[in-house]
C-alpha cells in the first residue's frame, strides 16, 4: 500500500515530500506546530490540526493532558522536545543523506558505493603523514573501488526494462490501494466497495462506472473524466479532483472532505447529503466545516 506523501509549509516555506510517520515524529519532537500547514498536492494546504489526518497524533502530544488552558507547560515540554532533536540532528548532520543521493538519479548500490568512495578519499587525506605501508593500502582500496564504481556505472548504461517501476501505469492491475491506473480506460467499470486509497488515476477514464461505497481517499484523480459515474456513499476525503469532469455524476452521501474540486465541471452532478467540510471548492474557496451538500 503506498503512503501519502505530504508537503510542509511553514513560515512561507514549502519541505516535502514527506510520508505520514515523519510528520507524526516532527510533531512530537515539536519541530511542527499544530497550525503548520500541510498538503497532498502543494497546492490545497490546511492546517496540521484542520487536516483531520493526524488528530490521534494531536490529542497525545506531550504536555496535552490537564493543561487546564495553560500553554506554560505545552512551550516548555514543546522548547524541550525541540533540543532533544536539535541534538540528535546535529549527530545526524554529520552522516550523508543517501536519499539526496538517490534523488540524483543514482541507484541505492550506486549511492552507496559513491559514499565509501568518499570515505576513502577523507582516509586519504589524513593518512598523509602516516607511514608509507598504511598509504600503499588505502590507495589500493581507492583503485578497488573506482574500478568497481567504473563496472556499476557500465551496467547501468543498458536500458532498464522492469514492469514494476515505480509510477508506471498498469491498467491490467487489479483495484488495491496504491494502483497506477494513471490515463487508462475504466468506463463502466464495476468498482462497487473497491479499496482505492492513494491511487494514481490522473486522466483516468471513469465515465458511467459503478463507484458506489468505493474509498478514494486522498486519490489522485487530477483531470479524471467522471461523467455519469455512480459515486453514491464513495469516500473521496483528501482526493485531489482538480480539473475533473464529474458532468452527471451522483455524488449523493459522498464524503468530501478536505478534497480538491478547483476547475471541477460539476454540471448536473448530485451533491444530496454529501460532506463538504474544508473542502477547496471550484472557484478556489474553501467550504465551511460542515458544510453539507453545498460549499458553504
Amino acid at each position: 500500500m503506498a503512503q501519502s506523501l505530504w508537503y510542509i509549509r511553514r513560515d512561507g516555506k514549502v519541505r516535502g515530500p514527506y510520508p505520514a510517520p515523519v510528520i507524526v515524529q516532527y510533531l512530537i519532537l515539536g519541530r511542527l506546530a499544530p497550525d503548520d500547514e500541510v498538503s497532498l498536492d502543494g497546492h490545497a494546504w490546511f492546517s496540521i490540526r484542520d487536516s483531520g489526518y493526524f488528530q490521534s497524533t494531536l490529542d497525545n502530544l506531550p504536555g496535552r493532558e490537564g493543561r487546564g488552558g495553560g500553554e506554560a507547560d505545552w512551550d516548555q515540554e514543546r522548547d524541550q522536545a525541540r533540543k532533544r532533536w536539535l541534538d540528535e540532528r546535529q549527530a545526524a548532520d554529520a552522516m550523508p543523506d543517501p536519499v539526496e543521493e538517490h534523488r540524483s538519479g543514482e541507484t541505492v548500490q550506486q549511492a552507496a558505493l559513491r559514499h565509501d568512495h568518499r570515505e576513502t578519499q577523507e582516509l586519504l587525506a589524513g593518512a598523509r603523514h602516516t607511514k608509507p605501508a598504511f598509504w600503499a593500502a588505502l590507495f589500493a582500496l581507492l583503485i578497488l573501488l573506482v574500478i568497481g564504481l567504473a563496472v556499476l556505472l557500465g551496467q547501468r548504461e543498458q536500458p532498464d526494462l522492469k514492469p514494476h517501476l515505480v509510477g508506471v501505469p498498469d491498467c491490467l492491475a487489479p483495484a488495491m490501494d496504491g494502483v497506477v491506473w494513471r490515463g487508462c480506460d475504466k468506463r463502466k467499470a464495476v468498482l462497487r466497495q473497491a479499496s482505492l486509497g492513494n491511487a494514481q488515476l490522473r486522466a483516468i477514464r471513469l465515465d458511467s462506472a459503478d463507484l458506489r461505497g468505493a474509498r478514494l481517499a486522498y486519490a489522485d484523480l487530477t483531470q479524471a473524466s467522471l461523467r455519469g459515474a455512480d459515486l453514491t456513499g464513495a469516500d473521496l476525503t483528501g482526493a485531489d479532483l482538480t480539473g475533473a469532469d464529474l458532468t452527471g455524476a451522483n455524488l449523493g452521501m459522498a464524503k468530501l472532505e478536505y478534497a480538491t474540486l478547483v476547475r471541477a465541471r460539476l454540471d448536473g452532478a448530485r451533491l444530496e447529503g454529501a460532506a463538504l467540510g474544508k473542502a477547496a471548492w471550484q472557484d478556489g474557496r474553501l467550504c465551511a466545516a460542515g458544510s453539507v451538500g453545498a460549499c458553504g
